[in-house]
């Protein structure tokens, strides 16, 4: 627009100086000079005119007056002019709204590689509805704050074909004389500081983490599955619990120091009915005792108690076993957590090609087995779990933001994140050559300034993915953790209270009721030596009177006929056989003796 209405201009007055002559010339010459001005004015980053901060001030306070118009002039430097940025193509982050390719040559080398630039006419980065990303709209924010135009160029990813890797290209962008400085997130590396590559404010989490299958089968054998409900100190206070109601039991219920059938001994007597009570305990703590109820009221009420507890005690185990379950069917029961667990399962890890991260985690973990498959923009829309079926890996390792982004896909809801592997964060990036890596000075400011007034988590939030894994992403809300002694100290402080005090009420039952025994044995036993004295005396006074009866009946036998004299001798056969029925009748039995 620029250049036509400055051609119009000059038309109309070469007009004016030929009706006007020579005083148009000065309007000509100043007309010229329009389509000149829209020329951008790149950096040259040698001269940039950065301060030199040195000594001689007398305190730490004396510096910050002067450090703050220093910072005001930091802020402003590249004001008014163009900084030439280039970046690879990185969906969501940087990419062309239709530009999705290199004209003419989709997988030449370097420099044949750009989707649009400056240089390729009719193929500028702002025609055709311009750039997009999350990226973009960052350095865009930084160019917005500092005042500079941005010259954008944009190239296709990493090609598998030449075996490319994203160290050389950072190295080809920064010693391309047509560019300043790289927009994409780049990880700060060894290798690339040594090489010159300076990385400016991490603004991206670069962190490496570990995705892995979310239904991971679990081929070993889970031995403590029927014991993970409960924390070890519920488990033992459950047995003191039931060891306490059997040895209540023993006193309460079953007196095993008379029972004759425990055993000859005290000892044996006690140790049996112990041993007894507690399988009583077991089996009503599990149903199965149908055949042994309580004796006492006091034992009954006992059980009743006890039965309580063990409704509540089953209820709970049973809820948190199957919550148990059911989060480890959804974790997968041998979910990968870390690199160990890939050690100790002799599996190897996949990354995508060109790692700048590799060595440094090989160097940390040497036991781990590495695959290379794959570009970091392939495995941005791949079916994760089937690279890892591909390559015979069993988890993937890839930068927090990518990993984060792709599980959220319809096509991973199968993959999950699992946990950190290395920490690190991703920048801008400039090279040492030409100054260019003076730009952070700049810019490194500028990016702390939309961190801090909220304009950078704004853009995330407009490029944060949503999950389309209707439901099934995290669960980091599921627990099937044990239930821990906090937890359970109501119920066993409820069953182990109600158990004492039934214990304490029914031995001080017990004591009055054995003075009370002790009494009534003696008061009956005085009544019976009563009683047999006096029917003693009774017998014997029976007797008494039976033989002077029979004495009397046999003196009037005696003046008898002498033909009768021998009925008389049975006769008196017959009353001397009653009297010594009589005679015995008049000892005690044999029986009443003993």
């Amino acid at each position: 627009r620029v250049g036509c209405r400055g051609l119009t201009v000059v038309s109309r007055n070469a007009f004016a100086m030929a009706r006007w002559g020579r005083p148009a010339l000065a309007v000509l010459a100043l007309a010229a000079v329009l389509p000149s001005s829209a020329t951008p004015q790149y950096v040259d980053w040698c001269a940039l005119d950065l301060p030199e901060l040195v000594g001689g001030y007398a305190n730490i306070s004396q510096t910050l007056s002067p450090l703050e118009n220093t910072n005001a002039r930091i802020r402003n430097l590249l004001a008014g002019k163009t900084v030439r940025a280039v970046a690879h193509l990185d969906r969501g982050r940087v990419e062309h709204s239709t530009f999705d390719s290199v004209d003419g040559c989709a997988d030449c080398p370097y420099p044949d590689v750009f989707f649009c630039a400056p240089h390729i006419p009719g193929r500028g980065c702002h025609e055709e509805g311009g750039l997009r990303g999350r990226d973009y709209e960052v350095f865009s924010a930084v160019a917005q704050r500092g005042g500079f135009e941005v010259e954008w160029a944009v190239t296709r990813d990493i090609s598998a074909t030449h075996h490319e890797s994203y160290t050389p290209m950072a190295v080809n962008f920064t010693t391309d004389d047509r560019f300043d400085i790289s927009s994409n997130w780049w990880t700060d590396t060894e290798e690339r500081r040594k090489l010159g590559l300076v990385i400016g404010h991490h603004h991206t989490d670069a962190s490496r983490v570990l995705v892995t299958r979310r239904y991971e089968p679990d081929s070993g054998l889970d031995l403590d599955l029927l014991l993970r409900p409960f924390a070890p100190v519920v488990w033992i206070t459950f047995a003191a619990c039931m060891s306490s109601y059997a040895v209540m039991m023993l006193f309460i219920d079953r007196p095993w120091w008379s029972d004759l059938e425990l055993g000859r001994s005290p000892t044996w007597r006690f140790l049996n009915g112990l041993t007894y009570e507690l399988w009583l305990s077991f089996e009503r703590f599990n149903g199965g005792d149908h055949h042994s109820d309580p004796r006492t009221n006091s034992g009954r009420l006992l059980t009743s108690v006890y039965g309580l507890f063990t409704i509540l005690f089953v209820s709970l185990y049973t809820a948190k076993l199957a919550a148990i379950i059911v989060v480890d069917d959804a974790r997968g029961g041998g979910l990968i957590q870390s690199l160990e667990d890939i050690r100790d399962r002799g599996g190897q890890v996949l990354m995508f090609s060109g790692e700048p991260m590799k060595n440094r985690m090989i160097s940390r973990h040497p036991y781990l087995r590495v695959a290379e498959g794959g570009t970091l923009g392939e495995m941005k829309t791949a079916k994760l779990t089937d690279l890892m079926t591909a390559h015979g890996a069993h988890a993937i390792i890839l930068p927090s933001s990518v990993a984060r982004a792709a599980v959220l896909q319809p096509n991973n809801c199968d993959a999950i994140v699992t946990s950190n592997i290395q920490i690190s964060g991703g920048g801008f990036m400039a090279s040492v050559r030409n100054c260019a890596a003076n730009a952070h000075v700049v810019l490194d400011g500028l990016l702390f300034e939309i961190e801090n007034d909220g304009t950078l988590d704004a853009i995330e939030r407009r490029f944060e993915n949503a999950d389309q894994c209707s439901g099934s992403g995290d669960d980091s809300g599921m627990d099937n953790s044990a239930l821990s002694m906090d937890q359970m100290f109501g119920l066993f402080a409820f069953i182990g209270g109600a158990m004492v005090i039934i214990f304490i009420g029914v031995m001080i039952h017990l004591h009055f009721t054995k003075a009370h025994e002790v009494i009534v044995t003696n008061v009956r036993e005085h009544r019976e030596r009563s009683l047999r004295k006096t029917l003693s005396l009774q017998r014997r006074k029976n007797l008494s009177m039976e033989r002077r009866r029979v004495e009397a009946g046999r003196a009037s036998y005696d003046d008898e006929d002498d033909d009768d004299e021998r009925d008389d001798d049975d006769d008196d056969s017959v009353y001397e056989d009653g009297l010594e029925e009589l005679e015995t009748a008049g000892q005690p039995r044999k029986d009443e003796r003993v």
